[in-house]
């Protein structure tokens, strides 16, 4: 079964907390709707960049063999790997995004000066489209 966490980090000043917000989960919505295929390739060059530059030592190696193994109770390979990110299609990203994303409800947790950031209430509603 799948598992995981879905999550973004983002800062920005105090006083651009809402126009962070609005950008944030404007796109994280769109995303149910209408991600391009140039979005999707860019993700998956700069995932496989990072997995590949976060096996430089030796103790990054072991952990990714650990995780592999609890995860899939194997070790697979690059080329495993970069196989499942090339299969992944756009339709893909729009159903994860509607089971994730689309009209949930998130945590969210923030420190430093918090005045300008949306209550949750705002967060939930800025969730979905309304369309008809």
């Amino acid at each position: 079964k799948d598992t995981g966490l879905f999550g973004i980090y983002a800062v920005a000043p105090d006083n651009k907390l809402d126009d962070l917000m609005w950008y944030v989960m404007g796109n994280l919505v769109r995303m149910v709707h209408s991600p391009s295929a140039d979005e999707l390739e860019r993700a998956k060059v700069t995932l496989k960049a990072t997995m590949l530059m976060g096996l430089d030592g030796h103790s990054n190696v072991a952990e990714d063999i650990g995780r592999q193994l609890l995860t899939y109770g194997r070790r697979m390979t690059p080329a495993e790997i970069f196989s499942r990110i090339d299969a992944i299609t756009v339709d893909d990203i729009k159903a994860t995004a509607a089971h994730v994303i689309n009209d949930r409800d998130h945590a969210l947790a923030a420190v430093g000066g918090i005045h300008e950031l949306p209550d949750y209430n705002w967060i939930r509603r800025h969730s979905y489209y309304l369309r008809y």
